[in-house]
C-alpha cells in the first residue's frame, strides 16, 4: 500500500519535471522566434513568408505557454505545501 503511495508520487514528481523542463524549452524556443521577427521587423520584412510563419509559431507557443504555466505552478505549490507539511511534521517529534 505505501509503496503504491511512493510510486504515484514519483511519477508525479517526474511528471511534474518534465512539464516544468518543457516549459522551459518553449520558453526558450520563443525567445527565438521572437528574436527573428524582431529582426525581421528592423529590416522591413513584415510582409514576408517568413515572417507570418515565425508569428503563426510564436503564438502557437505562446498559447501552449499560457496553458500550462499555471498547471505547472498549482502543481509545484502542492508538492511545496506538502514538504512544508512534512517540516513541520517532523520538528513536532
Amino acid at each position: 500500500m505505501a509503496e503504491d503511495h511512493i510510486d504515484r508520487t514519483q511519477v508525479f514528481l517526474d511528471s511534474l519535471q518534465q512539464l516544468g523542463d518543457q516549459l522551459k524549452a518553449a520558453e526558450e524556443r520563443q525567445k527565438f522566434f521572437l528574436t527573428r521577427m524582431m529582426d525581421l521587423q528592423k529590416q522591413g520584412l513584415t510582409d514576408t513568408q517568413e515572417y507570418k510563419e515565425l508569428s503563426g509559431k510564436s503564438q502557437s507557443l505562446q498559447d501552449l505557454i499560457c496553458h500550462f504555466r499555471p498547471i505547472y505552478q498549482e502543481r509545484l505549490e502542492m508538492v511545496r505545501n506538502a514538504q512544508l507539511a512534512v517540516k513541520k511534521r517532523t520538528r513536532r517529534k
